[in-house]
């Protein structure tokens, strides 16, 4: 009895190879334009500032923040601010949520 593998073992497991290294090519460019569209929409604001103002949302809620003048200033390669809160009130209702921002820009609680 010999031992090892056919030709026809080692085309089928090589070609099952590039079908999961295709798979996982694709969804990791597909996340990593994700990223670059969201970064391009945050720096497209100004040289890394947010203008909470500008925000567009529904008629019945108003923003409001810590942030002076509404506006969230990012520090140049580090994305960096100051910790603060960014207040959202539905008119109607008056419900209100608080979220938290830590110096990352990361929201790190929502009230």
């Amino acid at each position: 009895m010999k031992r090892g593998f056919t030709l026809i073992e080692m085309i089928v497991v090589m070609a099952i190879g590039a079908v999961v290294i295709t798979a996982t090519t694709v969804n990791l460019l597909g996340g990593q334009r994700r990223v670059a569209k969201l970064s391009g929409v945050v720096m497209g604001a100004g040289a890394g500032v947010i203008d909470l103002a500008a925000v567009d949302l529904d008629n019945n809620l108003t923003v409001s923040s810590s942030y002076p003048d509404n506006t969230i200033t990012l520090t140049p390669i580090s994305g960096e601010t100051e910790a603060g809160t960014v207040t959202l009130t539905d008119d109607t209702d008056g419900t209100v949520k608080t979220l938290y921002i830590n110096v990352y820009g990361v929201v790190t609680q929502v009230d």
